[in-house]
């Protein structure tokens, strides 16, 4: 019960999380009935990319302003074979999947409530976007397991820079390569869509602090800061399409680091430990301290 915030009362954490969960309620419900632009504005893109993928077109040609596709070939296949179920029940299943994402960041249904806290969970929610997708692989390279963010750097690149070890990620790598064998021309396209992302975004309005100078800064992150959670930070930082909606992949910064351990009153502690060492009865091996008697 102590883990999240020491000695805190639990009533006030539960105020805190339940306050989260009104708060991203509220956001939503606010986006989805006063701005329709913005609800489910990602949706609209899958579902172009998913129809053109069933029709055997390159999702990656010119599509107008605002409308390019940016992710690998394997995630065109990916929402070629999921969004024929129309954009209601997709949305839905997006949303589902970024909460469970959520879910598996925070490391309990507590600290859920704690990121609700901020605005920007409620936004990302109705978006449609797989931002706290990225953030759950960013959460799971610091935890040891880089297979999801091998799979989201196909989509942002950057969590290429969270990856730890390169056994589960090449493997992930290589099944994506495998599946688009009968699409292999669309690798030249997704490279030359990334050519020329600069200057469409730059044609939309968004002038970002320039790629090359944050991804010099989160190479800096990853020399000097030596903890898992740099290469989180670092890919927060080098995310190509920076906004203010990119700000939710730095929860992966400050997830629990392991599910298994919880905060313990002097660091992180086996979960099994615990007890022992806030009742000061049990040694870290199980076995009894013997009282110290009076001489």
């Amino acid at each position: 019960m102590l883990a999240p915030f020491g000695s805190v009362r639990l009533r006030f954490r539960l105020l805190a999380s339940l306050t989260g969960y009104a708060i991203t309620a509220f956001v939503a419900w606010f986006l989805l009935t006063g701005y329709p632009g913005w609800a489910g504005r990602d949706v609209d893109l899958w579902l172009r990319v998913g129809a053109q993928v069933r029709d055997g077109i390159s999702p990656y040609g010119d599509t107008g302003l605002g409308t390019s596709f940016y992710y690998a070939p394997p995630w065109a296949l990916l929402l070629g074979a999921t969004t024929w179920i129309g954009k209601p029940l997709f949305w839905l299943m997006t949303a589902l999947l970024e909460i469970a994402a959520l879910r598996y960041i925070a490391g309990s249904w507590l600290r859920v409530g704690y990121f609700g806290l901020c605005f920007l969970t409620g936004a990302e929610l109705v978006s449609g976007a797989f931002n706290l997708v990225v953030a759950a692989g960013l959460a799971a390279a610091i935890r040891g397991d880089s297979r999801l963010a091998a799979f989201t750097a196909l989509a942002k690149l950057s969590p290429a820079l969270a990856i730890r070890e390169w056994r589960g990620p090449a493997v992930v790598l290589g099944v994506a390569a495998l599946v688009t064998l009968p699409v292999l021309g669309w690798w030249g396209d997704w490279l030359t869509a990334l050519a020329g992302a600069p200057a469409a975004q730059a044609t939309l309005g968004y002038y970002q602090l320039p790629l090359a100078a944050r991804l010099l800064v989160a190479l800096a992150i990853l020399g000097l800061w030596r903890s898992p959670r740099a290469g989180a930070l670092a890919a927060a930082v080098a995310i190509p399409g920076l906004y203010a909606i990119s700000f939710v992949l730095l929860y992966a910064v400050i997830a629990p680091p392991k599910a298994q351990t919880v905060l313990g009153t002097s660091g992180t502690v086996d979960a099994s430990a615990r007890s022992p060492i806030l009742t000061r009865r049990w040694g870290l091996t199980g076995v009894p301290f013997r009282r110290a008697t009076r001489a």
